[in-house]
């Protein structure tokens, strides 16, 4: 039964999606009175889907409507009043979006468990772009400087075990969840309150190719991880038309893959000059056309996790081809 109901409340979580991203500071366009009229209608067919389902309320419902009864609540009832000033309805309408952004992760888990899925948010977040930037070009640095073949895949496994027990607490207990999502606000998703973090599936992936390839097809890897994805999700919410799937778009999955071809490039120039200007080229968009693909696809599973992943063995395969493994 809570089935239908989630079946019935998918199109609308997806247009809730698509609002949301549109009122994402990167997308803002100030177009306010078609913002309202988008609102309101998505507050009548939600309500519509409740009604619907309020004859047969079942106690499987009862979570699903909680969630869809929360997000109808707050498109009713928090939209930003009209005739404040541009600064105080800045304000409003950012707060608005967060809130709504906290409601629609929390409808997409009890849409999952009724195996009805839409996508995360990704809302714009320089400092948490900045992060990524900086921790993939330091972990590049200790591939190639400091770690050896040896030993490379020992400091990140220890993070992995770290993040991974953690992840354990906050899910067992409250106050530890509490703290680490205080602890990390600044560089979290709101997904990331329901699921387990990107640094937890990053780890983990640095562990696994750090145990299965040579420290140049890992440190491409992190650096098209670390710049790529940054730099797609910037153009994608700013510039992205062309609609994919999971709410990518063509403009930023292109850029995923020229960013990452060039940032591998970088790395294999400066660490790696004695490989010819071919077996640079096809090393790097050997490892970052598979990359774009998997960031463009990962559904289930983190791209934190599948982008070096795919990124290593797409380049492994790139180097055994030209002869160099």
């Amino acid at each position: 039964m809570s089935h239908t109901l989630a079946l019935e409340s998918k199109p609308v979580a997806l247009q809730l999606h698509g609002l949301l991203r549109d009122l994402d500071p990167a997308r803002w366009d100030g177009a306010e009175g078609t913002l309202r009229g988008r609102i309101e209608a998505l507050e009548e067919q939600l309500s519509r889907v409740l009604d619907t389902a309020s004859g047969s309320a079942t106690t499987e419902r009862a979570p699903l409507r909680q969630r869809l009864g929360e997000v109808v609540r707050l498109l009713r009832e928090r939209v930003p009043q009209v005739g404040l000033s541009a600064a105080e309805l800045r304000e409003a309408w950012s707060g608005f979006r967060r809130q709504l952004q906290l409601a629609y992760e929390a409808l997409g888990v009890s849409l999952q468990a009724c195996s009805v899925h839409v996508p995360s948010l990704r809302p714009t977040n320089h400092a948490r772009n900045l992060f990524h930037v900086g921790m993939g070009v330091t972990c590049v640095v200790l591939l190639e400087e400091v770690m050896t073949e040896r030993t490379q895949w020992m400091p990140p496994l220890i993070f992995a075990v770290t993040f991974w027990s953690l992840e354990w607490m906050r899910h067992h207990n409250a106050r530890a969840r509490a703290f680490l999502l205080w602890l990390f606000k600044t560089i979290a998703h709101p997904h990331e309150r329901y699921r387990v973090n990107s640094a937890s599936w990053f780890a983990t992936a640095l562990a696994l190719i750090g145990m299965l390839f040579e420290p140049m097809i890992c440190a491409v890897a992190v650096i098209i991880l670390g710049l790529a994805d940054p730099a797609a999700a910037v153009v994608g919410r700013r510039l992205g038309r062309i609609k994919l799937v999971n709410g990518r778009t063509l403009e930023g999955s292109l850029t995923f893959v020229l960013v990452g071809a060039l940032a591998a490039m970088a790395v294999l120039r400066i660490w790696h000059p004695e490989l010819s200007p071919v077996a640079m080229i096809a090393i790097a968009f050997g490892a970052a056309v598979p990359a774009g693909l998997a960031e463009l696809y990962s559904r289930r599973i983190d791209d934190n996790f599948s982008v070096p992943m795919t990124a290593s063995l797409g380049g492994w395969v790139a180097a055994a081809l030209l002869g160099l493994g």
